[in-house]
Order: structure tokens, then sequence, then C-alpha cells
């Protein structure tokens, strides 16, 4: 259902802040309980809201590419879109949030794009951002594992994005 309401003034410092916050306030889903922990919190959009807030703390935000689509790489028509680009010393950097726990699926569109853009691009480098660390004992954490580990994807758990923050801020060019 969409319902419309009178029109309001924003002044925000950061656009991206202000918009990330309107779209939680607005269109996100309400958060469920599910076996004791919020369910939205394993989530691809939570994850990307958790990298873009390291990101903004540590003023690097704008300085990556925004949703890179892929169809330059790839064939024309493909849907999927990367989170964020970014140079570094010559090297075209990729990071894209993956949900280990609820859409798997995307380690794959991952591993099949990094593939394809290695083919046009010779000097590359892939980040997979995932909610938590894979678990040993978990096979679907080391299917994504694997797979990303095939394809050179570095694996960056959220509990480690402030380091991996601090360690991409003075490579970005």
């Amino acid at each position: 259902m969409l319902q419309s309401s009178p029109q309001r003034a924003l002044l925000g410092g950061d656009f991206d802040a202000e918009l990330d916050r309107l779209y939680r306030d607005y269109l996100a889903p309400a958060a469920r309980r599910g076996r004791g922990a919020l369910i939205i919190e394993s989530t691809r959009a939570w994850v990307r809201t958790r990298m873009n807030d390291v990101f903004r703390r540590h003023r690097i935000l704008g300085k990556p590419e925004k949703s890179i689509a892929v169809e330059q790489f790839t064939q024309p028509g493909d849907p999927l879109h990367i989170d964020y680009g970014y140079w570094v010393n010559g090297t075209r950097g990729f990071m894209h949030a993956i949900s280990l726990g609820r859409d798997p699926k995307q380690a794959k569109f991952l591993a099949f794009t990094a593939e394809a853009i290695r083919r046009r691009i010779a000097s590359t480098e892939f980040v997979g951002v995932t909610e938590e660390a894979p678990q040993r004992e978990n096979p679907r954490h080391q299917f994504v594992a694997r797979l990303l580990a095939e394809q050179s994807i570095e694996i960056v758990p959220l509990p480690q994005i402030e380091s991996f923050a601090e360690r991409l801020r003075p490579r970005l060019n």
C-alpha cells in the first residue's frame, strides 16, 4: 500500500545519512523477532546500512562509487549492481554485501561477476561483507567461504568492518 503525505522540508548536513534514515523510517520492513534475534539483522540491506554507517564515520562514504551496474562487464541487461566500487593505485576494487544466513546466492552472483570483471580488467580486488564470519559447523557458510576463496574474494565480517575501513581509507584515490 502506498500512502501520500504532505511535503516536508529537510535540512541535513549529509545527504546519504538522511536518505538512509528516511529509508529506515518510512520504507524498511519492520523488524520481526525470530529465534531470539532480529531477523532483519541478517539481510543484505541491513549489512549495507552498517557498511554505510562505518564508511560515513571513517569519512570514506563519498569516495567509493555506489551501485555499480555490472552489465558493462557481463552482459547487457544484467540486473546486478555491486554495492561499492573504488580505485586504489590503478587497481579497481569492488565491495558487496552478502547475507550468509538469508541470501547466500548473492555470493554466487558476486563470484560469477568477479570472474567476468577480471576478464575485462586485469587488476581488481573484491570484498564480500557478511553479517558474521563464516561458521565452520555451518555447511552453507562454508560453501560461501569456498566459493569466494576460489575467486579470490576477501570476506570481511561486519565485526571487522571498522578495521577494514581504517585500512581502506588511506588507500583510496
